[in-house]
């Protein structure tokens, strides 16, 4: 049996953002997808784990971009589950560009909940009996633990969607990664891209509830953000490390798309 599960696949149009790029939501949607493909492989799908009344949930997720594929390119996905205990499993993943450079790396870390107590439970015996032995670590997360985002220079309002729901009835969590940059003044994202998202997921949510994000000033390229609900319940912490972005033309194209070129 192949452990790793790889897939190659194109950046679509409605994949990218702006600038005519992958964002690191496009990384965090890719992930799950290679998840859920190489856990169905392996034997502990989700959809075995709903028949048992549970579900994988994503508890924290890093990731670390060398760079964003624009639309049209072609990129392979690799993913593999590593370490585990009876109550936390690990997973790494990696994109590689056609020319087999590596574009962005992720750890993750996955919990199981009751669906009738929405509460943690343990990994279930036929998860733990069948998950691969001896494989290669993920790459570590950067620290510890997420800090708690302390100072706020900047919020803004966000309204969850029923498009937002995935089959765990509660919001995708690669949607958390959208929200935590959208309090980003666009002044700032503008000209930066983030090198590193690590995001650690506190609480779940449904459709039509209101939200406040909220991050720290970014000058100093690297931002601490939380995502809470209007009472202050927080769903989601953040930590993102910040690069300038490579050129643009006026039309927000890639510097190397503007003569109709992909270098």
């Amino acid at each position: 049996m192949t452990v790793s599960g790889t897939e190659t696949l194109p950046v679509r149009c409605y994949e990218v953002g702006v600038t005519g790029v992958a964002t690191p939501t496009t990384f965090a949607d890719y992930f799950q997808e290679a998840a859920s493909n190489n856990a169905r492989d392996l034997g502990f799908p989700g959809e075995r784990l709903w028949a048992e009344g549970v579900a994988w949930v994503l508890t924290r997720l890093s990731i670390t971009v060398d760079r964003y594929p624009a639309a049209g390119e072609t990129i392979t996905l690799r993913t593999w589950p590593s370490t585990h205990d009876r109550t936390v499993a690990m997973r790494c993943y990696e994109a590689f560009d056609a020319q087999g450079n590596l574009l962005a790396s992720g750890t993750s870390a996955w919990t199981v909940i009751d669906f009738s107590t929405r509460r943690m439970a343990p990994i279930p015996d036929f998860v733990t009996d069948e998950y691969p032995k001896n494989q290669p670590p993920c790459q570590a997360f950067a620290t510890r633990a997420v800090p708690k985002l302390r100072e706020v220079a900047h919020n803004a309002p966000v309204l969850t969607r029923k498009a937002d729901l995935d089959m765990n009835g509660h919001v995708n969590n690669a949607r958390y990664t959208d929200w935590v940059l959208e309090s980003v003044p666009e002044s700032f994202s503008a000209t930066h891209e983030p090198s590193l998202v690590d995001i650690t997921f506190r609480a779940e949510c449904g459709a039509g509830t209101p939200l406040v994000s909220a991050c720290s000033d970014p000058a100093s390229r690297e931002t601490l953000h939380s995502v809470t609900l209007e009472d202050g319940t927080e769903l989601c912490r953040a930590r993102v490390i910040w690069r300038e972005r490579s050129a643009v033309n006026m039309n927000g194209i890639p510097a190397a798309f503007a003569n109709g070129s992909r270098k």
